[in-house]
């Protein structure tokens, strides 16, 4: 069988004027677009996402901008979404004991400089802090690892 008999219930939608080549690249141009959106759309509903590159027009918009506020802002946009900074570990962080698990001999401290809650060993043999209280901390924390303290004190 040849592709323009199976192609002519759909060519003969297509106006009469056209010759033949014409019909069936408009059908082959159409059955393409039709196969990338099932692509995409198949890609969205698989919870694909791409990763997020840098604008594609930068190079193009940062020669025409100068180094004013819409540079940065530009700057800005395209380094990604902001993440909480990396803290030092020598820096004292305060924050207030949200879980206690005895068992586990492990707590949990929320503070607003972290996103996350920072997680802490008790000491061993009892708690020296208590859920609700103020506590002052330093360890290893930071945007893209688990938040640790090491070194876990009361406040004030």
């Amino acid at each position: 069988m040849d592709i323009q008999e199976i192609l002519r219930p759909v060519t003969s939608l297509l106006p009469a004027a056209w010759d033949e080549t014409a019909r069936m690249l408009v059908v082959g141009l159409a059955g393409a677009l039709i196969l990338v959106l099932a692509v995409v759309l198949v890609a969205r509903l698989a919870g694909g996402r791409g990763a997020k590159g840098p604008l594609a027009a930068e190079g193009a918009v940062t020669g025409a901008l100068s180094d004013g506020p819409a540079m940065v802002m530009l700057a800005q946009v395209a380094s990604g979404p902001a993440r909480a900074p990396d803290l030092d570990p020598d820096e004292w962080v305060s924050g207030n004991v949200i879980h206690l698990d005895r068992q586990r001999a492990v707590g949990l401290i929320r503070c607003d400089r972290v996103k996350s809650p920072v997680q802490f060993r008790l000491a061993p043999g009892r708690a020296h802090v208590r859920v609700g209280q103020k506590v002052r901390f330093k360890g290893r924390h930071g945007a893209r690892r688990r938040p640790v303290a090491d070194v876990v004190e009361r406040a004030g």
